[in-house]
């Protein structure tokens, strides 16, 4: 779900929260779903560090934006 953090389970199980891996600060994690698969933003408040996941698989930010731009306005 939109803008909560966890692993987006459903009924509200959730996993350890995520970890930077340069820090080990607890990530904040956006989710969207493009195209029907969940993109997944995971940010560092300390360090700035971000990673995308597209359907559980890690992307750079370039995939992420092209996904994106590819299926925005699109309906399932």
């Amino acid at each position: 779900m939109a803008g909560e953090k966890g692993n987006g389970q459903a009924n509200g199980a959730r996993s350890a929260p995520a970890l930077c891996e340069a820090c080990e600060v607890e990530l904040v994690t956006i989710t969207m779903t493009v195209d029907g698969s969940d993109l997944v933003m995971e940010s560092c408040q300390r360090c700035d560090e971000r990673r995308w996941h597209l359907a559980g698989e890690r992307i750079d930010l370039q995939r992420a934006l092209t996904e994106v731009g590819e299926h925005a306005g699109r309906r399932r």
